[in-house]
């Protein structure tokens, strides 16, 4: 009864929210009679799988959540609406036992998200029934819901003034312990206006707009249903969500692992061979600022009480935590553990690797378990026996973790040879099968045989688009490092023939299928491959030379090789070359164009940093360690003797050797103010540069319309640059009228010496 009745519901959801997705198993696609190429609004359209709180994320797997007797699991996916600017969140339920044959998924809700807030995220089964998640409806903040399989009836749970970022619960759901975004406070009261305000560590663009939310923190709450309260908890060291370690309570609710900011650092942490804790520490510290380190914490909810609960570093590496049935213990996995030790064989050990381990409470014993790297699944009441899974790099695919048992008997764990008979009931291997040339379907690997089968078909359209073939490419950076890429061809792409390229940077995820780039921000990867221009996405995050003066050298290295190899292949026109820009890599990309002698002939930065002055200042009041961070990239500070490294280093004082039309994108009030030096800097030098602003965007595109904006704009200003193309649609008129100008200007400028007062285009 529970899939008859509801298949109908299936069929008007599904075709309503996503309007062509196959449910039907072991179906493939066919080749339409005619294609097409890819364009912005097919990527925007694909259906994706969701449900991370960060909609860059593309799962290989863990993306199935299944129930707790393993007879149900639920999937989340997406797409983008267009004509609506919204993007829709569908959550999926199916019944494990009709997999991989007849299955046929219940639709439990649909939200749809109108705000650059995800709609659907961070599933969790409360019961056999029950599913909790944060959801995001039309523009309203995200809050804690439950929907029931049995009714289909959705319940919100919280409901803060500001969005809920992260959760956990009590085993009988009597306590909710969230994350919520910090309110804004207005800066301009009417004392202000009348005696001024005395400035400290304000934001100058939070200054400007009379409001701020703070450092951009996030607050702790506990919601209790008997009595009905909700009260404030305090950490020692501010607290943000990672994108790894959630909120971990124990299952009576008394007690909360969290990660918070350490703001001070012990000096001896610098002895763990661990590259975010070197790179900190290349940073330097301010005392009562952030260092970028994190710790974690032991909260008392019941007392709001927080303690340091181990005197190690807590980094962004992949980490859990699991507490035992009772409440009387819990495992991090894995962990450093601290460096007090005389044994110099432990030293090493410690300082070298993490370790599983149990910390028993109260009096927070720690007993080391394993320093394999694994992850914990389950531990069963019962036998009291963990279930691990040995922890899997995120590029790897279709693969079946390897499953790991230790028992504990009193206070001792032993690893067990085989898994015990009562834990041997896997629940089914759901995966993402994809490659870079073949788009993501659900299916379900056996996991004998290994054999899959398809269980969902995500995007049947794309039979009817003409992809251009992708392919993982290596070459050698200026330090003789290895460095991949994936190439896109056109899809009729003629052996032989020199195509103009466009560089993204920003990573490259091998095996996997994109349309657009590895974020969505100014990145048309495919669509580009359209008009017949080559793209390369670049794996370009060096971590061994991150935050010193070698970073943005060593990349500029490894465009410029990348350029050098793929000319000497005769595939690619280097005298049509585009350089696009995202986020971290809009430095790189600023460097090369002042530093490379190789030429670009058109160029893209995206809401990113650049190591320039005027954004040093801006931040330094109110985020010290991006100044921090940017005096190591240098090498020294902007003043004194630093102050000539700046002269040689920093893109923002060489705007007189950019001799590329550069677009700039800015997504916020600081990502505007950020580029301004870029801007009028290159406007007073009389040199063609445009700007793109989206005020209202987030860092990563999420609403459609935006994604138009910047993936669209990208697409027309590198065919208008490399290819000499316009686009005729007449809403684009005033574009183009704007860039022939630029044009010009740049026609003027390969003909004639800088002039002393060049002039401004506006």
């Amino acid at each position: 009864m529970f899939f008859e009745a509801s298949w109908l519901r299936v069929i008007v959801l599904l075709s309503t929210a996503f309007g062509f997705i196959r449910l039907s198993a072991g179906q493939t696609r066919t080749p339409a009679a005619s294609t097409h190429p890819v364009t912005v609004a097919d990527a925007i359209s694909m259906i994706r799988i969701a449900g991370s709180k960060y909609p860059a994320v593309r799962p290989k797997r863990g993306f199935a959540v299944f129930s707790p007797d393993g007879k149900r699991f639920a999937i989340v996916l997406c797409k983008g609406n267009i004509d609506n600017n919204t993007n829709e969140y569908s959550l999926l339920v199916f019944r494990a036992a009709e997999v991989p044959n007849a299955s046929r998924p219940m639709v439990l809700t649909v939200f749809s998200s109108s705000s650059n807030r995800v709609g659907i995220s961070d599933l969790r089964w409360f019961d056999d029934d029950t599913i909790l998640f944060l959801g995001a409806r039309g523009a309203e903040t995200t809050q804690l819901y439950s929907v029931r399989c049995s009714s289909r009836k959705v319940k919100q749970l919280t409901n803060h003034p500001t969005a809920v970022t992260s959760y956990d619960v009590s085993e009988k759901l009597d306590t909710i312990i969230f994350a919520a975004e910090e309110p804004e406070r207005e800066l301009v009261s009417d004392k202000v206006l009348q005696t001024g305000m005395h400035v400290d560590k304000e934001m100058v663009t939070d200054l400007i707009r009379g409001r701020t939310n703070g450092d951009g923190f996030e607050e702790l709450f506990v919601k209790k249903s008997t009595p009905a309260t909700e009260q404030r908890l305090h950490t020692l060291g501010p607290f943000r969500r990672t994108f790894i370690t959630p909120l971990r309570l124990s299952p009576d609710g008394r007690y909360l692992v969290v990660e918070t900011h350490a703001m001070d650092v012990p000096q001896n942490w610098s002895n763990y061979q661990d590259s975010q804790v070197e790179i900190a520490f290349r940073r330097g510290f301010r005392g009562g600022v952030d260092t970028g380190i994190l710790h974690r914490e032991l909260l008392d909810t019941q007392m709001d009480k927080s303690e340091v609960l181990l005197n190690v570093p807590s980094t962004s590496s992949s980490s859990d935590v699991l507490w035992s049935p009772d409440s009387k213990s819990f495992l991090l996995c894995p962990t450093y553990l601290p460096l007090n030790v005389e044994d110099p064989i432990e030293f090493q050990l410690r300082r070298s690797s993490k370790f599983v381990v149990e910390i028993e409470l109260p009096n927070r014993t720690v007993v080391k378990i394993t320093n394999q790297d694994l992850t914990p699944v389950r531990w069963d009441l019962q036998t009291n026996v963990v279930e691990f899974h040995l922890r899997q790099k995120w590029d790897e695919t279709q693969s079946v973790p390897e499953s790991i048992h230790y028992r504990k008997t009193g206070k001792t764990w032993q690893r067990l040879a085989a898994a015990p008979k009562e834990v041997t009931d896997l629940p089914a291997n759901i995966l993402a099968d994809q490659d870079l040339n073949m788009p993501p379907r659900i299916v379900v690997m056996d996991r004998e045989t290994k054999q899959k089968t398809t269980l969902l078909d995500l995007n049947p359209q794309f039979a009817e688009l003409a992809f251009g073939k992708v392919e993982e490419i290596n070459w050698k950076d200026g330090t003789g490092n290895t460095v991949s890429g994936g190439l896109y061809f056109p899809p009729q792409y003629i052996p032989g023939k020199r195509y103009p390229l466009v560089i993204q940077t920003h990573g490259f995820e091998p095996g996997t299928f994109v349309i657009d780039g590895s974020h969505m921000t100014a990145s048309a990867a495919q669509p580009l491959a359209g008009r017949e221009i080559m793209v390369l996405q670049v794996k370009d995050i060096f971590y061994d030379s991150l935050d010193t003066p070698r970073e943005a050298e060593r990349v500029m290295s490894a465009y410029e090789n990348a350029v050098e190899y793929l000319d000497q292949k005769g595939i690619v026109d280097r005298s049509h070359v585009g350089l696009a820009g995202f986020s971290r890599t809009c430095l790189y990309v600023k460097y090369t164009l002042t530093h490379s002698n190789q030429h670009f002939a058109a160029d893209i930065v995206a809401d990113g940093v650049d190591a320039g002055y005027f954004r040093y200042l801006m931040y330094y009041n109110a985020d010290p360690s991006e100044a921090a961070e940017y005096d190591s990239v240098i090498g020294a500070p902007p003043f004194g003797h630093g102050l000539s490294l700046w002269l040689k280093n920093s893109p923002g004082f060489l705007l007189d050797k950019v001799q590329t039309p550069l677009q700039i994108q800015a997504f916020s009030a600081n990502s505007i103010l950020g580029e301004w030096q870029w801007f009028e800097g290159l406007k007073r030098l009389g040199k063609p540069v445009d700007m793109l602003y989206l005020p209202a965007a987030a860092h990563i595109l999420v609403k459609p319309w935006d994604r138009i904006a910047s993936q669209g704009g990208t697409l027309d200003w590198f065919c208008f640059w490399l290819k000499g193309e316009e686009d005729p649609d007449p809403a684009k008129a005033e574009q183009y009228i704007r860039w022939r100008e630029l044009r010009k200007l740049q026609e003027q400028n390969a003909q004639q010496p800088l002039q002393a007062n060049p002039p401004s285009v506006h």
